[in-house]
């Protein structure tokens, strides 16, 4: 079988060619994709855990601790305690957190556009879809 038969490494190169522009580009903010990921749940998603953080970005909840610590030392996002179990903390965006997020929406936007460029419409709906189905049944 011709390695560009398989699927799998079809989707790995293009995600390793596609990864590698988007964080050319994030690189002069001190950004990576998973952090701005992170910013971009928490600017939708005020208050969460970073369990539901966690899986919201699809990673290990240990990966998401070192990049919460990361985060907060940068002052883009905040830890605010339950006051009922002072184990348990909802993240939100700082304002600084929500400058960056204002500023790098453009870039991304001009990210996904250059990555889907050779796409109509009609087919990167469809590219999405079935990307969606294959991760679902997995």
């Amino acid at each position: 079988m011709d390695l560009h038969d398989l699927t799998t490494h079809l989707i790995h190169r293009t995600d390793v060619r596609a990864m590698n522009y988007f964080k050319k580009k994030l690189k002069p903010y001190s950004m990576t994709p998973v952090r701005w990921s992170i910013i971009n749940v928490l600017d939708t998603q005020k208050g969460i855990t970073q369990t539901e953080l966690a899986e919201a970005v699809d990673k290990k909840q240990t990966t998401i601790v070192e990049m919460i610590y990361a985060m907060e030392e940068k002052e883009l996002i905040k830890r605010i305690y339950s006051e009922q179990d002072r184990r348990l903390h909802y993240l939100f965006l700082t304002e600084k957190g929500e400058e960056l997020k204002k500023t790098l929406s453009p870039l991304v936007k001009d990210v996904h556009l250059f990555v889907t460029r050779q796409l109509s419409d009609e087919e990167n709906n469809q590219l999405k879809t079935l990307l969606n189905k294959v991760y679902n049944g997995m």
